[in-house]
């Protein structure tokens, strides 16, 4: 009867893997489990009851992991002592912690870091470029442009426990483990707080400005580090060639303006060293009509609308919300402003950016720095950008781009109601823009 019960009560457990029959034979054998004594059956069968399930064998459970990286205890005397002092410094508090966020582009990039810059891929730089963007305090100091050269030249540096670290050379980022400021001579300051993730030292210019006592220029490792390296040489010949490349563009902006063609080179670089390169969005004004120029613009990129006050004309405007006509464009390699703010005389239309523009701009501040004759030379060469026209001629204008504007509305109308008695939705079943993709 024992055994039945057994069987019984173990059936259908997944976690049962095995039956003791060591402790199966000792169940057995309990005094009084087969006495006709109903007193002593009952007490054997108790017992029998109460430790009959330890002669099933089940799956042991596995247990809990033990993190390797997990810190050692340290007293709360000592914690307390020390919750004040290390605090790192030279970082953001999102790369204060010894485990970035981000660890496994950090890890990617360390491996990328580590082979000589010829030797990477352009999916390496590409990732080096992307990983660099997780240190703010890096991102800070540099132009947006120079970010993908630097990519291109920062190497990895690993550093075992107690080495000291001189920056004399470049800029270091510390990518894993921490440092704390120290003298030349070795000898750490325990006030000051360590460094810890995403903390820097040194500068990214061997300049006598960056050799102020604000900037670390010893460290000494307290656990194995690697740290991203910065050359000033490096950093030095990226903003030369930047710098180079930025006044090459300057000075094409000006040689292919129709007015400067014929300038000497000279005069040319004259200007393009008062250039500053700005981007406008679509319809921004940048010229009022009727008002002294505000800049000098060389376009590079993007389309401008030249308009003039229609005046009288205002009355044809059905909508009576027009207050101005189209009477020119500006594109690439075009320029404005030079008459207006040189004979400081209003200029005669508005110009209004039609799409995203980039240009080079030069203020009235900057356009007196020039000396008499190249300001003479170009108020000579330069033309107003639009004469003033007649009642007449903005009428006619106007008109056109009203019967423009009319013609293309009527042109939309009458297709789509074809489309629609047709049945035909574009976009939708054989009409989507990729049928031949799908044919293929």
């Amino acid at each position: 009867m024992s055994l039945k019960t057994v069987c019984l009560e173990g059936k259908g457990d997944p976690d049962i893997i095995g039956i003791d029959y060591e402790r199966l034979e000792a169940l057995c054998n309990i005094p009084g489990l087969e006495s006709n004594d109903r007193t002593a059956s009952e007490e054997a069968h108790r017992a029998f009851m109460s430790s009959y399930k330890q002669i099933f064998i089940r799956t042991p459970k596995p247990l809990p992991r033990i993190s390797w990286h997990e810190d050692k205890r340290v007293p709360e005397k000592e914690k307390q002592g020390e919750t004040s002092e290390e605090k790192p410094s030279g970082a953001r508090p999102k790369l204060t912690t010894s485990r970035p966020s981000h660890d496994p582009i950090i890890s990617q990039m360390i491996k990328a870091a580590k082979k000589y810059p010829v030797e990477r891929s352009p999916s390496e730089n590409q990732l080096m470029m992307s990983a660099l963007k997780l240190f703010p305090i890096l991102m800070d100091q540099i132009d947006p442009p120079e970010l993908r050269y630097i990519s291109r030249m920062v190497m990895i540096e690993s550093w075992e426990r107690g080495h000291t670290i001189f920056a004399e050379g470049g800029f270091y980022i510390v990518v894993r483990g921490s440092v704390r400021p120290c003298d030349d001579d070795s000898s750490t300051e325990e006030t000051k707080p360590k460094i810890g993730v995403g903390g820097s030292f040194g500068a990214l210019e061997a300049s006598e400005e960056s050799s102020s006592s604000e900037v670390i220029r010893c460290v000494l490792t307290l656990e194995p580090c690697e740290i991203l390296k910065i050359p000033h040489s490096g950093y030095a010949k990226v903003r030369k060639d930047l710098q180079g490349q930025t006044f090459a563009l300057k000075e094409t902006l000006v040689q292919r303006c129709t007015f400067y063609q014929d300038w000497p080179r000279l005069s040319v670089q004259k200007v393009a060293n008062l250039i500053q390169m700005k981007n406008f969005p679509a319809n921004h004004v940048l010229v009022k009509e009727g008002r002294v120029c505000a800049l000098v613009a060389f376009i590079h990129k993007g389309e401008c609308n030249i308009l003039q006050d229609i005046g009288t004309v205002m009355k044809l405007s059905k909508r009576g919300c027009i207050n101005s006509v189209v009477v020119g464009q500006l594109g690439p390699f075009e320029s404005f402003g030079e008459v207006s703010i040189l004979t400081d005389q209003p200029s005669p239309c508005t110009v209004v950016t039609q799409t995203p523009v980039q240009a080079g701009v030069i203020t009235p501040e900057k356009l007196q720095e020039l000396d008499s004759i190249t300001r003479s030379l170009m108020r000579q060469s330069a033309k107003p950008t639009c004469g003033k026209l007649t009642e007449e001629e903005i009428s006619k204008q106007y008109m056109c781009q009203e019967r423009q504007k009319e013609w293309e509305h009527v042109k939309k109308k009458v297709l789509s109601d074809s489309l629609f008695y047709n049945g035909i939705q574009p976009g939708v079943g054989k009409w989507t823009i990729n049928r031949s993709k799908k044919m293929h």
